[in-house]
């Protein structure tokens, strides 16, 4: 098969993004507040200025000695205290984290005016924030690039609260897939059609990544269960670049060779195919036959243009599956430049492309790879930011944003009027002739805006409102089995629909209690058409004459979220916190518009319903955060979540026709606990533990489960039952080792760890529910069986060495480092993932059996480089 990747020619987009663009300023900020007093008798010191070094940032004492500084991004700084007759103290290593506050307080000794006297001190982040109302996890860049991870999904899942099902997908905290809202940089990123978060990210270009678990203030919408926050990098006053390539796995995979299973014979003639060896080489198009991974950025000033900075960072990855066969190729560029106009204006404008090609591993189609259809998916990002600050209490941005999602499915470059039937052998199991079934072409275009006020209206009370909209195109072409004989269905439409949100919110901080209070309003017009009554498609005149059922208009859909968090700091190590919200989250529009032509004529069809509501949860959570040392700190949350109107799909049979709609029908119940303590850099060391416990119930584990059901010609359940991504225990433990440069211990007068990390990465879990086969007369319980626990050990090593201005590093990773075998799927009879307990089938074979996609990945061995300057 020949890969075409033309369209791919992202770096180029780079290059011309130096040149030609700017990008978008990050679209949430924090706050800087404080008290500064007399050192010596305690009074506070109203009109002392407080500014942050490098910027134009800076308030002025109240009466009180209080102050405050909004509208912050998010990093680390500097902060200073000046006043006349008195020592200027610096304040340094101060982290300003996105929506919280950071306390910096001051205690100035009084001086003689002409010494012009400075005390420096350094901040340390505080181990429990005053004023988080709920779970939060903030992950810096040095955290995610020391880390053995190839994703941001990789990276939740070392979080409390979130787990992995067995087909990889994320759960927060026993809510389904696909209930977590991606943003970069303030800004929604997602599939209106499919959802989830569609594009790539760069981990050079991860400022910071902040996760909300379980609740989250008004201003945050259409999603159940968390929100991840994405703040990207920005170009600074000094130049910074880095280069660095990661091999494709060292140690060879178990699977890609002729008979991988001991005593196991391959059905037929099984021949290895890497997908660099499709690819020619042409660097002006940027195919390059070289396998593993390069990144690179760059940052820093712009040339001759005072005030303007940029920053870029580029992913190019080519890798096989470890499976037998499956690949992954990779494109992601981003261009980055901000430009100041002045201390209270920042115009910003983004440009980021990515595409993604990739096959997964399909065991039926083991011996014809090449006719099993591969998928691509390119991204286009592009975002303007307008912020202007007031005054000192007041700040608003205005976001604009244009994001387009293309996706297409097919088998090698053939149109779907070229497939053939597929056909099996005498093995029944695998394919021997033919193509694979599904072509898609889906584009997807999103119009977003959104304009945020922030008033700080005194030093206990910051107002914020916003709103914002989106307005989807979903152009959709897809077909199934065109071949001659075959379904031949088609899907084709255009639809606009359109939403509105708005919000008000107002955080309320005292010394003694810290209050979010807010309520959200959502508006979501599908634009679209629905049958007046969903079970009659249909109907007889008066004289015997079949009418088909007109379609309405279906009424947009409105929802009111009120959203409440509190903290209670007991001391100054100690915080008591609760929340309580109301959340949304709207249906993929796919569940809307499938079979948007109303086709009955095949077996037990789907129909989409544009009349569907929103999803909804009720979340409660509760927890203390509490200092046990200098280093150590430990949170604590309970939590309960309800969730109804869940997407599910209803079997109605109406005049001798049977067909499954979408319907909200579904629902769950949720509790659990989250446990993490976590250890400050100190002695070399640092890390945490993460501990999840979750009990998830409910009818249904997925929207097709009631298809599932009427298919197998059982009723849809009617009590709850463990959930298929019910995973009662949860652990993730993180060991982080620094030894800075020139530090470590002496051999014969060298420190050979000098400038030295290691990460040592270890996940567990209890084994997920399965339902057991025992015999058709009796009645087993759904899901009252249970796999084996998993776990992985991850470790990564990197070691740098230092020439002038540049830096080299060396680095060492390994995943699932002692090969243990984590079994994904089991068949029902044994609970075991390769014995069936059905020996001398006609047409199987113990090779149809041996499924390696039915246990996870084996060891990976990799290995790179890196220079840094």
């Amino acid at each position: 098969m020949k890969i075409n990747i033309k369209r791919t020619s992202i770096f180029s987009l780079v290059i011309a993004g130096m040149i030609f663009t700017s990008i978008l300023f990050a679209g949430t900020t924090g706050k800087i507040a404080g008290t500064v007093k007399d050192a010596a008798t305690g009074e506070p010191l109203p009109g002392c200025n407080v500014m942050i070094s490098g910027t134009t940032l800076g308030a002025a004492c109240n009466t009180n000695g209080e102050y405050f500084i909004i509208n912050v991004p998010p990093g680390r700084y500097v902060v200073r205290a000046i006043m006349m007759g008195y020592k200027t103290v610096n304040t340094t290593n101060v982290q300003i984290m996105v929506d919280l506050t950071t306390r910096v307080n001051f205690s100035l000794e009084a001086t003689v005016v002409e010494l012009g006297e400075e005390i420096t001190v350094v901040a340390e982040r505080p181990l429990v924030q005053k004023d988080v109302t709920s779970k939060i996890s903030v992950i810096g860049s040095n955290e995610i690039t020391n880390m053995p991870v190839d994703n941001i999904q990789e990276i939740l899942t070392t979080k409390a609260g979130f787990t992995k099902d067995a087909g990889g997908g994320i759960h927060v905290r026993g809510g389904r897939t696909g209930e977590i809202a991606y943003m970069v940089d303030g800004m929604y990123v997602e599939d209106p059609l499919y959802g989830g978060f569609s594009s790539m990210m760069n981990e050079d270009a991860i400022d910071e990544m902040i996760v909300l678990s379980g609740t989250f203030n008004a201003e945050y919408g259409n999603a159940m269960s968390s929100i991840v926050n994405i703040v990207t990098k920005e170009g600074g006053k000094s130049y910074h670049g880095k280069l660095e390539y990661t091999s494709s796995m060292l140690n060879g995979s178990p699977y890609r060779r002729q008979n991988p299973f001991s005593g196991v014979m391959d059905s037929y003639e099984y021949v290895e195919h890497s997908i660099i060896d499709d690819l020619d080489f042409k660097p002006l198009e940027l195919e390059i036959p070289i396998s593993g991974m390069i990144n690179s950025s760059f940052s820093g000033p712009v040339p001759l243009v005072p005030k303007l900075f940029f920053f870029i960072s580029g992913r190019y990855k080519n890798e096989d599956s470890y499976l037998p066969h499956g690949y992954s190729l990779e494109r992601d560029g981003l261009a980055k430049l901000t430009y100041q106009f002045s201390p209270t204006l920042k115009l910003s404008i983004t440009d980021q492309a990515t595409r993604h090609e990739y096959q997964g591993y399909s065991h039926s189609w083991k011996y014809r790879s090449s006719h099993q259809n591969y998928s691509t998916r390119s991204t286009n990002r592009l975002g303007l930011t307008w912020t202007h600050t007031i005054n000192r209490n007041l700040f608003y941005t205005v976001l604009l944003s244009r994001y387009q999602n293309h996706r297409k499915v097919l088998v090698g470059d053939k149109q779907p009027q070229d497939y053939e039937r597929k056909q099996t052998g005498a093995f029944v199991d695998f394919y021997i002739k033919g193509d694979d079934e599904n072509y898609a072409d889906d584009l997807t275009t999103t119009y977003s805006g959104k304009t945020d006020f922030t008033y700080q209206a005194n030093t206990n009370h910051q107002f914020k409102s916003g709103v914002e909209f989106k307005i989807h195109k979903i152009d959709v072409y897809e077909e199934n089995e065109p071949w001659p004989g075959g379904a031949q269905y088609v899907e084709e439409y255009i639809k606009k629909p359109f939403e509105v949100a708005g919000y008000i919110q107002d955080k309320i901080e005292y010394d003694y209690l810290i209050l979010n209070i807010g309520l959200r309003y959502d508006f979501a017009d599908p634009k679209a058409t629905m049958w007046e009554n969903i079970r009659m498609f249909g109907y007889f005149d008066e004289n015997n004459n079949w009418i088909l059922a007109l379609e309405e208009d279906v009424n947009p859909k409105t929802q009111l979220s009120p959203r409440i968090g509190l903290a209670h700091p007991i001391t100054e190590r100690s915080v008591l916190h609760f929340s309580y919200g109301h959340f949304f989250q709207n249906p993929n529009y796919n569940a809307l518009y499938y079979n948007n032509h109303r086709d009955l004529s095949s077996t037990l069809p789907i129909v989409g319903n544009s009349g569907v509501k929103a999803q909804q949860t009720v979340a409660y959570e509760t927890g203390i955060k509490y200092q046990l040392s200098d280093n150590w700190a430990l949170d604590i949350t309970t939590w309960y979540k309800d969730i109804t109107d869940l997407l599910s799909t209803l079997h109605i049979s109406y005049l001798s026709q049977d067909y499954v709609i979408y319907y909200n029908a579904d629902y769950a119940s949720v509790k659990g606990m989250d446990l993490t303590l976590r250890k400050r850099y100190s002695n070399y060391i640092s890390g945490s533990i993460d501990y999840t416990y979750t009990v998830a119930k409910g009818n249904n584990s997925q929207p097709l489960g009631g298809y599932f059901d009427a298919f197998a010609q059982e009723e849809i359940p009617h009590q709850e039952y463990f959930l298929d991504f019910d995973q009662r225990h949860d652990i993730a433990i993180n060991l982080n080792l620094t030894i800075p440069k020139d530090k470590g211990p002496e051999l014969f007068g060298f420190k050979p760890f000098s400038d030295f990390n290691m990460n040592l990465l270890f996940q567990a879990g209890s084994g997920l529910p399965y339902t057991p086969y025992v015999d058709p007369s009796l009645r087993i319980e759904i899901n009252s069986g249970r796999k084996p626990w998993t776990s992985t050990a991850d470790l990564r090593m990197i070691k740098k060495f230092s020439i002038y201005s540049i830096t080299t590093a060396v680095f060492f990773e390994v995943t699932n480092l002692f090969d243990h075998e984590n079994v994904r799927y089991v068949y029902s009879r044994t609970g075991k993932p390769f014995d069936t307990g059905l020996a001398g089938l006609v047409g199987s074979s113990p090779d149809a059996n041996h499924n390696p996609s039915r246990i996870g990945p084996p060891r990976i061995i990799k290995a790179g480089v890196q220079l840094l300057w």
